[in-house]
């Protein structure tokens, strides 16, 4: 099992290269204008052939569009690879899809379903040890922010199967985790608004389900600007308790998007971490552009992977327009 390197201390300008390749590749993002033409696109196949076009990659046919928008993303993590020197200073940004696998193997030996397929490619440790680790039962050979999480998450699943606990236990590991590599990485802001945002969408989520307080305790994670222990006690009380706690702090814009609509307030999320990136585009040095390519290119695939969906189910362009994301060009 690969571990994380410790970061090193780093000038501006050693990133100088690197950045120098992110900006001559910042010009194949989609543009506000071509997300325009995908949304007027005819069909599924349009958008497909369009995406195609721009050097996505082949079009076969399938309507298995996460797979292909899967092997797109990974091109920018190896990219990334490539020219930096230490690329675990981007883990915090790349762990999550660690947590997904890890949660995919425990529920594939629990169902005993062939779930190898379902495996993100851009992660930061070896996706064959964690599952082999899994499936042996060798929890202490993983990631050691997962071992106990996993221990725990495979308690449940074996004698309650209750996948919800299952996965926000590991989620929230995994938000520990984010938080702990952002203050290493010197990119607290960013990862804030990370765990801030999932913590809300949790409080949000128990609260509409009736969720007991010891679930909560294990699915919310700690942050700086968001009081654990008030979400926790405002969603026993119900949703309108946790937009009220919300009015009172520096997320205040989202009561409105939860209001509107789960897709408004997930496009709020993802809109507000790229507001927080936004200047590296007049940056020139350091790791920041870096990280904003990043962002930029998983904001333009939950993009298209809005419009596919929505072309697949025959939703109107206008339902489309509010759902995608703001692009980073």
């Amino acid at each position: 099992m690969k571990k994380r390197n410790v970061f090193k201390r780093k000038r501006d300008i050693d990133y100088t290269y690197a950045v120098a390749r992110v900006r001559a590749n910042e010009h194949s993002l989609l543009t506000a204008q071509d997300v325009e033409q995908l949304i007027l696109a005819e069909d599924y196949n349009a958008v497909m052939r369009r995406l195609s076009d721009a050097g996505w990659g082949e079009f076969d046919g399938t309507t298995d569009y996460a797979s292909y928008l899967e092997n797109y993303f990974a091109k920018t993590w190896d990219l990334l690879n490539e020219i930096m020197d230490d690329i675990h200073e981007l883990d915090f940004l790349l762990i999550k899809n660690d947590a997904q696998n890890l949660k995919g193997a425990l529920k594939g030996i629990v169902s005993q379903h062939d779930t190898e397929g379902l495996y993100s490619k851009s992660t930061v440790y070896d996706t064959k040890a964690i599952v082999a680790a899994v499936e042996e039962r060798e929890f202490d050979e993983l990631p050691e922010f997962m071992i106990e999480p996993a221990k725990e998450a495979y308690e449940v699943l074996t004698s309650t199967a209750n996948g919800q606990l299952a996965d926000a236990i590991i989620d929230k590991a995994t938000l520990e985790e984010i938080s702990k590599l952002g203050k290493a990485a010197k990119n607290s802001k960013l990862t804030e608004r990370m765990v801030a945002t999932a913590n809300i969408k949790a409080a949000v989520r128990c609260a509409k389900t009736n969720k007991t307080r010891e679930f909560m305790e294990r699915s919310l994670s700690e942050c700086d600007t968001l009081s654990k222990e008030k979400l926790i006690e405002t969603a026993l009380e119900g949703p309108e308790a946790v937009l009220t706690y919300l009015e009172s702090t520096n997320y205040k814009e989202a009561v409105e998007k939860i209001k509107e609509s789960t897709s408004a307030f997930e496009k709020w999320c993802d809109d507000i971490l790229m507001e927080c990136v936004m200047e590296a585009k007049y940056t020139a040095f350091g790791i920041a552009p870096l990280i904003a390519y990043y962002i930029a290119r998983d904001a333009e695939i939950k993009t298209v992977r809005i419009i596919l969906s929505a072309k697949i189910n025959n939703l109107s362009t206008d339902l489309i327009r509010e759902r995608v994301r703001t692009l980073y060009v």
